[in-house]
């Protein structure tokens, strides 16, 4: 006898899943229960397999060599930031080699002098107070730098003989000139910076032409006898339109030192003592 080949029409499939739906919704709970922890128990391993896979992938994300706290993401930022002016440095250094005299001075490892913070002058003012004075070579005028010698925090506005006043690159009588970089361009672009009496520094008077964004570095300008190379100030978190000249921009710069965290400073002491001349 032939076989006969049986053949369902999809109304009748999907009339026998409805009907198997209405009875499964009309069972009681207890036997649905059942039911679903066999289907849990029978495909359980089938589904193990990318819940492992996922859970492993977790595992080497966090415990990824590559991810760094914030303070040490901050320190590699400068310290970043510092050989990049460098080597704009040597590079300029080379394009002038005409021009430079083997004799002229430069500070020593010597003419910088670490200092204790003490405190602070006055609640109105961005300014501290250190343990070192006229009597260490600290003079007004002088760079302050962080304790790790890697970012400009102030500027000595008063010595005495054992102690001395930072006026801090965040006060409002602080102004400072300084380079605006960005990475991967030789773009150098000077303007003067001023303390904004906060946590933050301005830079105003820069025509709305000139390219700057959020993100690029600002730095120091070089100072002859004081500061030999420029050193990171902090980056430029935000550039709108003035309100007052709308021609220019109005820059937000975000200093790469903390203020609140700084225990002691390096001041970069200058005077013919402590200058060394080239052989």
């Amino acid at each position: 006898m032939a076989g006969r080949n049986i053949h369902f029409s999809n109304a009748s499939i999907f009339s026998s899943f409805l009907i198997a739906g209405v009875v499964l919704f009309f069972l009681p709970k207890p036997l649905t229960s059942k039911t679903s922890l066999f289907f849990h128990d029978f495909f359980q391993p089938v589904l193990q397999i990318g819940r492992d896979n996922q859970m492993d992938t977790g595992r080497l994300e966090a415990n990824s060599e590559d991810v760094v706290s914030g303070i040490k993401y901050r320190q590699l930022w400068k310290d970043y930031k510092n050989l990049y002016a460098q080597r704009m440095a040597l590079h300029e250094e080379y394009e002038r080699l005409a021009n430079i005299r083997s004799g002229l001075p430069q500070l020593s490892k010597e003419a910088l002098v670490m200092a204790r913070i003490t405190g602070t002058s006055s609640n109105y003012r961005r300014e501290l107070m250190i343990n070192k004075g006229t009597n260490a070579s600290v003079h007004p005028g002088q760079f302050v730098l962080s304790e790790q010698q890697d970012a400009i925090v102030g500027v000595i506005s008063e010595s005495f003989d054992s102690v001395a006043r930072v006026r801090l690159i965040t006060d409002t009588m602080q102004t400072l000139e300084i380079h605006i970089r960005r990475d991967g361009t030789d773009t150098d672009i000077r303007a003067m910076m001023i303390g904004n009496g906060t946590n933050t520094c301005g830079i105003s008077m820069i025509d709305r032409q000139r390219d700057i964004r959020q993100g690029d570095t600002v730095y120091a300008a070089a100072v002859p006898e004081k500061l030999n190379i420029p050193l990171v100030v902090g980056e430029i978190t935000n550039v709108r339109p003035d309100d007052q000249h709308p021609l220019l921009w109005k820059i937000t710069v975000q200093p790469a030192e903390d203020m609140s965290r700084l225990n002691n400073v390096a001041i970069i002491v200058a005077n013919e003592k402590l200058l060394k001349r080239k052989d």
